[in-house]
């Protein structure tokens, strides 16, 4: 018998940080995501459970002043939005900080 293999989900823990975590419900959750999932398709779904989160992550990755890290490393090393997740994977979104 033929069966075809199922692609098992992932499941991604999310960090905000700064003003951001006020649309985050407390800056950390988990997200289950499709196993081959990249950072846009986190993106996608981020949208679809938090749109005024995922605006906001658009607006500052659009800007470049956002930096998305997975597992401490910035995505700007590995492969940008196209990075694949790992089930565990911990991915982190920090805007810059200001003080003086």
């Amino acid at each position: 018998m033929n069966q075809k293999a199922a692609q098992p989900d992932i499941r991604v823990t999310v960090k905000v940080f700064g003003g951001l975590r006020e649309s985050f419900q407390g800056g950390t959750q988990t997200v289950d995501l499709l196993a081959q999932s990249t950072i846009g398709d986190l993106l996608q779904a981020l949208g679809a459970h938090a749109p005024q989160l995922a605006c906001k992550l658009q607006s500052g990755l659009e800007a470049g002043y956002l930096n998305v890290l997975v597992n401490g490393r910035n995505v700007y090393f590995l492969h940008g939005l196209d990075t694949i997740l790992n089930d565990t994977d911990s991915v982190a979104f920090l805007p810059p900080v200001g003080g003086g």
